[in-house]
């Protein structure tokens, strides 16, 4: 397995816009941190897995409404992928980095102004492959 990611945009980071960074840590006022990556993207687009591993399920970036995503997991990290439709029948399949898993909604319909994007996060990491061997 290749211990890299891959833009599911295929490109970059969005930069400074009227809603601040897409960087990772970028201020989101007071004691509050981005604690993803925004990559740009045109709404309507093919979204691609990032990395190898399983799509767990459908995740959503708020409580309730329209806006959706993905979990997907693999032996070293799970990660989250929002603001795309995915392919329903993908849940609960391994997927490889670069396949299809969804298309990109347009989340300036929500917030006027920001750069459309797909915000990725890693939720968890294995510790284990960062440990010193003793």
């Amino acid at each position: 397995m290749t211990w890299y990611l891959i833009s599911p945009t295929g490109k970059g980071i969005r930069k400074s816009d009227s809603h601040g960074s897409g960087e990772y840590g970028a201020s989101r006022g007071a004691n509050r941190y981005h604690t993803g990556v925004d990559f740009i993207c045109e709404p309507g687009q093919i979204i691609v897995s990032p990395c190898q591993g399983k799509i767990v399920r459908v995740a959503r970036p708020y409580a309730t409404g329209y806006w959706l995503g993905v979990l997907i997991r693999n032996e070293i990290l799970s990660l989250f992928l929002f603001y795309l439709i995915p392919h329903k029948e993908l849940i609960g399949q391994e997927v490889r980095a670069g396949h299809d898993i969804g298309i990109a909604q347009d989340i300036s319909v929500k917030y006027p102004g920001i750069t459309p994007h797909i915000h990725m996060q890693i939720e968890s990491i294995d510790p284990g492959l960062f440990l010193k061997p003793i």
